[in-house]
């Protein structure tokens, strides 16, 4: 047999794809049709299309057999109409019957039924839940205590009335979980954390309306400070949780800051993310809350006291009669949690500062400088006393003339946060101490610089298939153009996809118009803001009111601390902190803040 020029390979390759979407009954056809061009047999064809493009048609039993009479590219736009419309939930709000009613409505013809139709997306890993599983899970680690902890707070069952313990039965619960709740003002709130490395659990309890951001510090000065008769403290690297409204608060997030902690939200519908605090919260209600029907606890404190007790024997493997200990296919035996938390070096341990340190942090405000054309700022740090100078070489999306957002942080050596706005809305974040070696002509010695690695792994079938869909929903653009494009909203296929507009044309029945009465909706005014003294005026406020003069170091400190001014609700705090009968020089805290 002869060997094809290019062209007539080409073409055969060609006739293979058009077989491949022919009806049954529909290849001898366009074989012949081939056969005549060619000048060639119906068997010569054959055999061309076996070694040129490696088809056969074997015995179809059905059209949808391996190839179907929908094409791919309709298929494909299927898939791609009904994934653009999944929320960020990851909620599917388009299926099939609506996705396809769209697309004949825009020229697609299909030809075959709805089950057929989705039967074809799940082989070719076109359908939604394929794509939602397009990413394969990665494993992830932390490599010592204290690297990352994952919070999660929960309504608990136990209530409290009249000093006397509650719990809500499971079928109460949810057949008459709005009505039984209702009756109950101040309901039991349950925070678990959890460290990723260690698998140490910490539960802590609040009676309370809902879950705000007061108890949510309280909480982690509970988990995170040093408490008698427990083991485990500390301040972590990185806070894993979801993207609840205290969790992302700004007095939060300004405390987590300036503690350093690199506080993360996972996505929605991905609870995954933080399984170990999901199973923490299981384990305390299974094993824990399960002996409060056969022994009550009277109140909160009591239940803390409890949960504590149960939580460190858990821990340390001390709960008479079983087994707690840790078990995973790394460990050559199972081990106590806390016997893994004892790994810990000193490096690791990060002590959380006094309360009234972080109390500060949290009302701690940013300030903005604009990056000279050295790329460098100055910032005054509360610990230094003195402008000091930052350099901000080698950081990407800072350039001479930006405006950063600069916070000072509790860890470090005069250490401070940059907060830089990239191009998508995103926030950009670095970690800089003051540039303290210089050479001789006394400039800076040492610049910061940032190293990062990316590994990106081998892409599946459906990640093809994701691929594919991207061609058509957004033609032309590379994979990190199309997730630029998905971040700014652009309208997939181009705009020209009429989803609703004919809808327009579709002739209604006349109905009888109903009449209604209005309601009337009461203005609210914003509260206003506390006023702000200026530092003269706060200071001869405190004097007065603890009657005596500040010293020459607490005035040099207050008149620099405050110098921007200070909050008329504060003055009552730092009346409060000059009244000790011999007042402290200002120290350094963990970490190197001046408290006062």
């Amino acid at each position: 047999m002869a060997s094809l020029s290019p062209e007539a390979s080409e073409y055969v390759r060609d006739l293979a794809r058009r077989l491949d979407a022919a009806p049954y009954g529909g290849i001898k056809p366009l074989v012949q049709e081939a056969a005549d061009f060619l000048g060639l047999s119906s068997q010569t064809i054959y055999r061309y299309l076996k070694s040129v493009a490696g088809w056969s048609s074997g015995r179809k039993a059905r059209c949808d057999k391996g190839s179907t009479s929908v094409s791919q590219e309709a298929l494909a736009s299927l898939g791609a109409v009904q994934r653009e419309a999944v929320r960020e939930n990851n909620k599917q709000t388009m299926f099939t019957t609506t996705a396809r009613g769209v697309l004949e409505q825009n020229g697609l013809s299909f030809g075959v039924s709805n089950g057929t139709l989705n039967r074809l997306l799940r082989d070719r890993k076109l359908n939604v839940a394929a794509q939602l599983m397009a990413n394969p899970v990665q494993a992830m680690r932390a490599p010592h205590p204290n690297h990352t902890h994952q919070v999660d707070p929960s309504l608990c069952l136990v209530y409290y009335l009249k000093g006397r313990q509650y719990i809500i039965r499971d079928d109460e619960f949810y057949k008459n979980k709005l009505d039984r709740l209702a009756q109950v003002k101040f309901k039991v709130y349950r925070y678990v954390m959890y460290d990723r490395a260690t698998a140490t659990i910490v539960p802590w309890y609040v009676e309370a309306k809902g879950e705000d951001q007061s108890n949510l510090f309280r909480f982690l000065m509970f988990a995170w400070g040093q408490q008698q008769g427990r083991l485990f403290h500390g301040v972590p690297q990185f806070l894993l949780w979801d993207k609840g409204s205290a969790n992302q608060s700004a007095a939060i997030k300004s405390l987590l800051d300036a503690l350093g902690v690199n506080h993360l939200t996972h996505e929605a519908g991905n609870a995954r993310a933080k399984g170990g605090v999901e199973n923490a919260n299981n384990l305390v209600e299974t094993q824990f809350e399960s002996r409060l029907r056969f022994q009550p606890v009277d109140d909160v404190e009591q239940l803390n006291a409890a949960a504590q007790a149960w939580a460190n024997a858990y821990n340390a493997n001390m709960i008479p009669g079983q087994d707690t200990r840790l078990r995973r296919p790394g460990l050559a035996q199972p081990v106590a949690r806390y016997d893994l938390w004892q790994l810990i070096t000193v490096e690791q341990l990060r002590v959380l500062p006094p309360l009234e340190v972080c109390q500060a942090f949290m009302r701690s405000k940013e300030v903005e400088r604009q990056v000279r054309p050295d790329q460098s700022i100055t910032f005054s740090h509360p610990v230094a006393g003195r402008s000091l100078t930052y350099s901000l070489k080698g950081f990407d999306g800072i350039n001479p003339g930006d405006m950063v957002t600069v916070r000072a942080l509790v860890y470090g050596d005069n250490a401070i946060q940059l907060t830089v706005p990239r191009y998508d809305g995103e926030a950009l974040l670095y970690r800089v101490e003051p540039s303290m070696d210089f050479d001789a002509y006394g400039q800076d010695a040492n610049a910061a610089e940032i190293g990062a690695e990316y590994k990106r792994s081998a892409a599946t079938e459906t990640q093809h298939a994701s691929r594919a869909m991207d061609e058509l929903a957004y033609p032309g653009k590379s994979v990190d153009e199309v997730k630029a494009a998905r971040s700014k909203r652009v309208t997939p296929f181009e705009g020209k996809l009429d989803t609703h507009g004919y809808l327009q044309n579709v002739e209604m029945p006349t109905y009888l118009q109903r009449t209604g009465s209005e309601i009337s909706t009461p203005a609210h005014a914003a509260p206003a803001g506390p006023e702000l003294l200026d530092a003269v005026t706060a200071m001869l406020r405190i004097v007065d009111a603890i009657g005596r003069h500040l010293s020459p170091e607490e005035s040099t400190f207050f008149m620099r601390r405050y110098a921007d001014g200070v909050p008329e609700d504060q003055i009552d705090a730092l009346i409060a902190s000059y009244q000790a009968p011999e007042v402290e020089q200002p120290q350094r805290a963990a970490g190197g803040l001046r408290a006062v």
